[in-house]
């Protein structure tokens, strides 16, 4: 980890979008469509008319304006019994679209594959945006249970080894910064809910190189996590690898370990030949 060149919250692209337009020229019901969507997730993937309302403050008639307009266009349908509204299918014709052009390693696929084959385990390639992991491709794994992270989710800071790995290309500072901001939420008992256990955790990341996650997210999985590094040096994406923690033994989790680690040097290696 100390040839990643670490990196400040300024670094970062700005998110999210003010309140209010900037630009006269900029479309208001455009952003208030747009805010509808993304309201829309895999916690909530329904919605009514006056829940939208509240949620964004704005009057129900604006609101069924606009989703009447969305759902004209395919981007929302109602649900045939409750009649609320859910993603349409013009929204994952374009979500895969963009899906499948945002993975700028597609190139890796080749190789996940054969590390998902090599440790039966679930393999998932995350990039960095924004605060989060983006999982822009994933190998599942046909010896254990589904992935309970699918592709195109977003994980957080504190989620598990990936998000250990993202925070060590970071600065301290700027680690307390987006726990200020999103805080340190609990997944299981062994979630690192605390400032000072996760910064402890992040530092174990930094001198090992990976990180590893005993049933942090989920009980019983055990995911090892490891930095792929872009030509300039800073973190460019993580690679996670999962699977149950139960008949790994010690000498397993480290051959384990050291799979996922040369795996994603050799990803990293590659990534500098493709630039």
């Amino acid at each position: 980890m100390a040839a990643i060149r670490k990196k400040t919250v300024s670094d970062r692209p700005a998110t999210g979008v003010p309140a209010e337009a900037k630009d006269a020229a900029r479309s208001a019901g455009l952003r208030r469509g747009l805010q509808i969507l993304c309201l829309f997730s895999e916690a909530r993937p329904e919605w009514g008319v006056s829940e939208i309302a509240r949620e964004m403050k704005v009057h129900k008639s604006r609101i069924h304006r606009s989703l009447k307009t969305l759902e004209d266009m395919g981007f929302l349908r109602k649900t045939p019994d409750t009649r609320r509204y859910l993603m349409g299918f013009k929204t994952f014709e374009i979500g895969s679209l963009a899906g499948r052009l945002t993975n700028r390693m597609a190139w890796a696929r080749h190789d996940l594959r054969q590390l998902a084959r090599k440790l039966k385990a679930t393999v998932s390639l995350r990039l960095v945006v924004d605060d989060d992991l983006l999982v822009v491709d994933m190998i599942e794994s046909l010896d254990h249970l589904p992935a309970h992270m699918p592709q195109g989710a977003r994980v957080p800071l504190n989620y598990g080894a990936g998000g250990q790995v993202l925070a060590a290309s970071l600065t301290d500072e700027a680690i307390r910064s987006l726990i200020r901001k999103h805080g340190l939420p609990r997944y299981t008992a062994k979630s690192l809910t605390q400032e000072v256990d996760f910064l402890s955790a992040v530092r174990r990341v930094r001198r090992d190189g990976y990180a590893v996650s005993d049933g942090e997210t989920i009980p019983g999985s055990f995911s090892v996590a490891a930095p792929i590094v872009a030509p300039e040096g800073t973190l460019a994406a993580v690679l996670v690898v999962s699977r149950p923690l139960d008949g790994l033994s010690r000498s397993a989790i480290k051959a384990f370990a050291a799979s996922t680690v040369e795996a994603a040097h050799q990803l990293s290696r590659r990534a500098i030949e493709a630039a």
